[in-house]
């Protein structure tokens, strides 16, 4: 059975690393399932200048979202309503970090 601790885009290398982290030690499967989601879709992370970390979409038709307007689409549709629980899931890149 699969489980959403592995990081589904291995192929996005520049953030690979923080993708590994962060579906790692996410322990709640609901939480897990919606950021493996959001990774296979073509979510990247991006470290803010002040290290804080990102949710970026990959604008690519062949390997992330077809255009601003689909990612936006998504955001609606999928991570409106669970903002909360994706800002603490991404606050462990920053503890990881020793930020």
């Amino acid at each position: 059975m699969a489980d959403w601790h592995a990081d589904p885009r291995p192929d996005i290398i520049a953030d690979h690393a923080l993708w590994q982290t962060l579906l790692s030690r996410t322990d709640d499967a609901e939480t897990g399932w919606l950021l493996h989601g959001m990774r296979a879709a073509g979510t990247t992370i991006v470290l803010c200048e002040d290290g804080v970390p990102r949710l970026k979409p990959l604008i690519d038709p062949a390997r992330g979202f077809a255009s601003d307007e689909a990612w936006q689409d998504f955001k609606h549709r999928y991570l409106a309503l669970d903002t909360r629980r994706i800002a603490q899931a991404l606050n462990v890149l920053t503890e990881h970090a020793g930020m």
